[in-house]
Protein backbone atom coordinates (compact mmCIF):
# COMPACT_ATOMS: atom_id res chain seq x y z
CA UNK A 1 0.00 0.00 0.00
CA UNK A 2 1.39 3.34 -1.20
CA UNK A 3 2.27 5.93 2.30
CA UNK A 4 -0.29 8.45 1.54
CA UNK A 5 -3.23 5.78 1.66
CA UNK A 6 -1.73 3.72 4.73
CA UNK A 7 -0.95 7.12 6.58
CA UNK A 8 -4.64 8.42 5.74
CA UNK A 9 -5.95 5.27 7.12
CA UNK A 10 -4.00 4.84 10.37
CA UNK A 11 -4.71 8.74 10.95
CA UNK A 12 -8.39 7.76 10.52
CA UNK A 13 -7.66 4.92 13.27
CA UNK A 14 -6.17 7.31 15.77
CA UNK A 15 -9.07 9.37 15.92
CA UNK A 16 -11.21 6.00 15.90
CA UNK A 17 -9.71 5.09 18.95
CA UNK A 18 -9.95 8.97 20.54
CA UNK A 19 -13.50 9.78 19.77
CA UNK A 20 -14.57 6.16 20.54
CA UNK A 21 -12.56 7.12 24.38
CA UNK A 22 -14.07 10.54 25.15
CA UNK A 23 -18.08 9.35 24.08
CA UNK A 24 -18.24 7.37 27.63
CA UNK A 25 -18.65 10.33 29.09
CA UNK A 26 -21.95 12.73 28.09
CA UNK A 27 -20.64 15.75 29.24
CA UNK A 28 -20.42 19.14 27.39
CA UNK A 29 -16.91 19.21 27.97
CA UNK A 30 -16.26 15.88 26.28
CA UNK A 31 -18.41 16.81 23.45
CA UNK A 32 -16.37 19.75 23.23
CA UNK A 33 -12.81 18.05 23.15
CA UNK A 34 -14.88 15.46 20.52
CA UNK A 35 -15.31 18.06 18.47
CA UNK A 36 -12.16 19.38 18.76
CA UNK A 37 -10.78 16.25 18.08
CA UNK A 38 -12.86 15.74 14.91
CA UNK A 39 -11.69 19.26 13.62
CA UNK A 40 -8.55 19.27 14.05
CA UNK A 41 -8.33 15.32 12.36
CA UNK A 42 -9.87 17.22 9.26
CA UNK A 43 -7.23 19.92 9.55
CA UNK A 44 -4.50 17.26 9.77
CA UNK A 45 -5.98 15.12 7.13
CA UNK A 46 -5.85 17.99 4.50
CA UNK A 47 -2.69 18.85 5.29
CA UNK A 48 -1.54 15.22 4.57
CA UNK A 49 -3.73 16.02 1.58
CA UNK A 50 -1.02 18.84 0.27
CA UNK A 51 2.04 17.37 2.26
CA UNK A 52 1.85 13.87 1.30
CA UNK A 53 3.84 12.62 4.05
CA UNK A 54 3.89 13.15 8.12
CA UNK A 55 7.11 12.23 9.30
CA UNK A 56 5.56 11.39 13.01
CA UNK A 57 3.83 8.62 10.89
CA UNK A 58 6.45 7.18 9.00
CA UNK A 59 8.61 6.87 11.91
CA UNK A 60 5.20 5.08 13.90
CA UNK A 61 4.56 2.87 10.74
CA UNK A 62 8.13 1.41 10.59
CA UNK A 63 8.58 1.31 14.76
CA UNK A 64 5.04 -0.24 15.80
CA UNK A 65 4.12 -2.70 12.61
CA UNK A 66 1.33 -4.47 14.23
CA UNK A 67 -0.32 -1.27 16.31
CA UNK A 68 0.00 0.39 12.25
CA UNK A 69 -1.99 -2.28 10.83
CA UNK A 70 -4.38 -2.14 13.59
CA UNK A 71 -4.98 1.32 13.42
CA UNK A 72 -5.18 1.14 9.76
CA UNK A 73 -8.20 -1.45 9.92
CA UNK A 74 -9.93 0.74 12.17
CA UNK A 75 -9.47 3.81 9.97
CA UNK A 76 -10.93 1.88 7.11
CA UNK A 77 -14.07 2.02 9.90
CA UNK A 78 -14.19 5.49 10.93
CA UNK A 79 -13.86 6.50 7.21
CA UNK A 80 -16.78 4.38 6.38
CA UNK A 81 -18.44 5.64 9.19
CA UNK A 82 -17.74 9.44 7.96
CA UNK A 83 -19.10 8.81 4.34
CA UNK A 84 -22.49 6.52 5.02
CA UNK A 85 -23.43 7.60 8.70
CA UNK A 86 -22.44 11.06 9.31
CA UNK A 87 -22.52 12.90 6.03
CA UNK A 88 -26.24 11.20 5.64
CA UNK A 89 -27.38 12.49 9.18
CA UNK A 90 -25.95 15.95 9.01
CA UNK A 91 -28.33 16.28 5.52
CA UNK A 92 -31.16 14.70 7.14
CA UNK A 93 -31.01 17.00 10.00
CA UNK A 94 -30.67 20.04 7.98
CA UNK A 95 -33.79 18.39 6.06
CA UNK A 96 -35.76 17.67 9.53
CA UNK A 97 -34.80 21.40 10.50
CA UNK A 98 -35.69 23.08 7.38
CA UNK A 99 -38.80 21.22 7.09
CA UNK A 100 -39.74 21.92 10.96
CA UNK A 101 -39.18 25.91 10.04
CA UNK A 102 -41.69 25.97 7.24
CA UNK A 103 -44.10 23.84 9.34
CA UNK A 104 -43.74 21.47 6.72
CA UNK A 105 -44.25 17.33 7.52
CA UNK A 106 -41.08 16.04 9.05
CA UNK A 107 -39.35 13.48 6.99
CA UNK A 108 -39.21 10.16 7.69
CA UNK A 109 -36.07 8.27 9.37
CA UNK A 110 -35.06 6.24 6.67
CA UNK A 111 -34.75 2.66 8.87
CA UNK A 112 -33.64 0.51 6.06
CA UNK A 113 -30.81 2.34 5.30
CA UNK A 114 -30.32 2.59 8.95
CA UNK A 115 -30.25 -0.97 9.28
CA UNK A 116 -28.31 -2.03 6.15
CA UNK A 117 -25.31 0.35 6.64
CA UNK A 118 -25.22 -0.91 10.68
CA UNK A 119 -24.78 -4.53 9.26
CA UNK A 120 -22.19 -2.74 6.94
CA UNK A 121 -20.27 -1.49 9.85
CA UNK A 122 -20.08 -4.59 11.76
CA UNK A 123 -19.25 -6.25 9.10
CA UNK A 124 -16.34 -3.81 8.04
CA UNK A 125 -14.89 -3.47 11.59
CA UNK A 126 -14.83 -7.35 11.87
CA UNK A 127 -13.34 -8.03 8.42
CA UNK A 128 -10.83 -5.12 9.27
CA UNK A 129 -9.65 -6.61 12.61
CA UNK A 130 -9.26 -9.87 11.09
CA UNK A 131 -6.87 -8.62 8.18
CA UNK A 132 -4.77 -6.51 10.63
CA UNK A 133 -4.09 -9.81 12.30
CA UNK A 134 -3.76 -11.49 9.40
CA UNK A 135 -1.03 -8.80 8.47
CA UNK A 136 0.70 -8.91 11.55
CA UNK A 137 0.64 -12.45 12.68
CA UNK A 138 0.18 -14.88 10.22
CA UNK A 139 1.61 -13.21 6.86
CA UNK A 140 5.14 -13.94 6.52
Amino acid sequence: MKTFAWQVLILGGFYFIISFLLSWKETVVFEALNMAIFIIFIILLVVLCFKRKYNFLTRFQNKFIKMANYLSGLGAVQYFSVIFITIPGIIYGYNVSRAQYNGLEVPVIPVAYLQIVNYCYWGILLFSLIWATYQSFWKK
